[in-house]
């Protein structure tokens, strides 16, 4: 007989026997969620909240700057919704690396569970004192518009005067809602009223006016800063598709 065969054997054995127990013993413990680091960057570091504090922070002298030359008139700043002004990373986090689709997202809305970006809350407060009106202007549907609205309102965003710009189709797009609240005419207007828009926030390009919409400083690279003000988002994006630069 081999009984150093059969030792042998029995140690393995033995060891798979314990590794199977452990392997048990760990699916039974809860698992932490694989979270982008793009997402894990907007909820844990405190630089993006920084960040954004500082962005806004900017955006209001540039409201307070500008104010002396539109107060004979009613005036107003425009700001997305989306990573600008409420906060999605939640979202982000319960997708776990699915992709975005329409169904989770309207779904996701409905639950009114978004916080605010910080900063934001602190700079629609300002722009309020000093006089102004808040038209939002976003990609959400229309049909989610009574839930956003109400998200807004939770974290002390939303005032009844403001405008909600939602988009109705492919075909509405910001643009054709930036032109809306400047001429006065539209849905997305102080009805009969024009309005100069003093600053805009975003956290992408699209939501700044482009240089062919003729809006008053703004339009060009030199508007950054001064009356356009963009957050970072490092969870989604255009740039997410783009091939990589080599340098």
């Amino acid at each position: 007989m081999n009984y150093r065969y059969f030792t042998s054997l029995a140690v393995v054995t033995a060891a798979a026997i314990v590794a199977s127990y452990a392997a048990s013993l760990s699916s039974r413990q809860p698992q932490p969620a694989v979270v982008d680091v793009g997402i894990k960057y907007v909820r844990d570091s405190e630089e993006y909240a920084t960040l954004a504090r500082q962005v806004y922070r900017l955006a209001t002298d540039a409201v307070l700057k500008a104010q002396p030359a539109v107060s004979d008139r009613p005036w107003a700043v425009i700001l997305d919704i989306d990573e600008t002004a409420l906060d999605n990373s939640t979202y982000q986090v319960e997708r776990a690396g699915r992709p975005y689709d329409l169904e989770s997202w309207n779904a996701w809305v409905n639950r009114r569970e978004a916080a605010a970006v910080p900063g934001a809350v602190d700079f629609v407060s300002a722009v309020r004192r000093a006089g102004g009106h808040v038209a939002w202007i976003t990609n959400r549907l229309t049909v989610v518009a009574t839930a956003t609205r109400e998200n807004l309102k939770s974290v002390g965003l939303w005032n009844d005067e403001d405008r909600l710009c939602a988009q109705q189709s492919s075909a509405h797009t910001k643009r054709i809602r930036r032109t809306e609240v400047v001429s006065g005419q539209g849905e997305c207007a102080w009805q009969g009223r024009p309005t100069p828009v003093v600053v805009f926030v975003g956290d992408q390009l699209g939501d700044f006016p482009e240089r062919d919409e003729s809006v008053p400083n703004a339009g060009t690279d030199a508007a950054f800063g001064r009356t356009s003000f963009l957050l970072p988002n490092p969870m989604y994006g255009s740039w997410t598709s783009k091939v990589t630069r080599v340098r």
